[in-house]
């Protein structure tokens, strides 16, 4: 048998009941993907994987199917990108269970990070949108590349605003490269990976099952340096990436919410656990120590003069007059505008993303220095 390692790896892969935890531990015995193929007996084998495993092993790798998962993968026009490869994610690389292999489409450039995740409720409410483009646009105008797992939802969001800031994002499916699923994100995933990736570790074919979402959550909080996760209720599978995260040393940071939501259930509970509270960028950038990556000047006002425009105009400058008394509670300016403290929330969250205003806690605002 002639087979280079990484096929070596694809065939093993592809045996059923070989994972990569089993993977590793039959590379650790034999050294190589290769070895496994060429020197692993029945009787080795039955010692490190199951009986129904090592007779599939024993049968010899299946060359016709490897090449096979090839021409799929060049057909979506994607790569492979194996555990030995110099230009695997590092961070990645470092988790208690990297996966072998990942399958991608996009730039491969995507996944060296720094990254920093978001994830939340798939019914997403009206605030939990406004809060997630919020630092989806705002970490990505830092340079930081956005990583979210494709759903409804909050990871739509995540990733659609990166997207529309110029940003690169990379979304992490629970099934194969070419399942286009959810359907509604198709063309989402086509604009993507102009910029940024979307990968998987799954074979192509495979749809998404539930079991499969806990493994894409791994690699989404073990790309990324933090996980901030927007709107979660008490089961929700934010909050097992959330946990992943806490098991692989990253960060964990939490949006606070509406108390008589059960969306908010989930992130309270974390930050009852000792997450990180977020209210900005601001606070995720000092807890990873990202400051230091902040882009140019003109960079930013390129992104955000066009919406300055349009933000200053109507009720939202009106806002904006009330700040330059100096800070105020949110109760205030509502009330000196006439204005729903819904209403005022949303613009204020507004004038957020634009680095107009600055929440100092407890519902007081500011004006940005420079804009008083």
């Amino acid at each position: 048998m002639k087979m280079e390692e990484r096929d070596a790896t694809l065939a093993l892969l592809l045996v059923q009941g070989v994972g990569s935890r089993r993977f590793f531990k039959l590379k650790e015995a034999f050294g190589s993907a290769v070895n496994v193929w060429r020197y692993a007996s029945r009787d080795k084998l039955s010692r490190i994987v199951p009986e129904k495993v090592a007779d599939a092993i024993v049968r010899g790798p299946d060359e016709a199917l490897v090449k096979k998962v090839r021409a799929r993968v060049a057909e979506s026009e994607g790569w492979l990108l194996f555990y030995q490869d110099i230009d695997y994610p590092e961070a990645l690389r470092q988790i208690d269970d990297p996966p072998v292999l990942l399958f991608g489409i996009g730039s491969k450039k995507a996944l060296q990070g720094p990254c920093v995740a978001i994830v939340g409720s798939r019914k997403a409410s009206t605030y939990g949108q406004k809060v997630c483009c919020m630092f989806s646009k705002g970490l990505a105008l830092h340079g930081i590349t956005i990583v979210s797992g494709l759903a409804l939802g909050i990871d739509t969001w995540a990733h659609r605003a990166c997207v529309e800031s110029g940003g690169v994002t990379v979304a992490v499916k629970g099934c194969g490269l070419d399942v286009k699923y959810p359907l509604r994100n198709t063309a989402l995933t086509q604009k993507i990976k102009e910029k940024g990736a979307v990968i998987t570790e799954f074979f192509p074919g495979v749809n998404a099952e539930p079991g499969n979402f806990p493994m894409r959550n791994r690699i989404i909080s073990g790309l990324s340096l933090g996980v901030i996760v927007v709107e979660a209720g008490f089961k929700s599978g934010s909050l097992i990436t959330a946990y992943l995260a806490l098991e692989q040393g990253r960060e964990v940071m939490a949006v606070p919410g509406n108390i008589f939501s059960y969306g908010s259930k989930g992130c309270h509970e974390l930050i009852r656990e000792g997450a990180h509270l977020v209210e900005s960028c601001e606070d995720v950038m000092d807890i990873l120590r990202l400051c230091s990556l902040k882009p140019a000047k003109e960079e930013v006002d390129a992104a955000v003069n066009p919406e300055i425009g349009k933000a200053m105009t109507g009720k939202v400058s009106v806002v904006v007059d009330k700040l330059r008394a100096g800070p105020q509670h949110i109760d205030e300016i509502a009330a000196s505008c006439s204005l729903p403290v819904s209403k005022v929330a949303a613009m204020l969250t507004e004038l957020e993303f634009l680095n107009m205003v600055v929440a100092l806690g407890s519902g007081i605002y500011c004006l940005k220095k420079g804009d008083e």
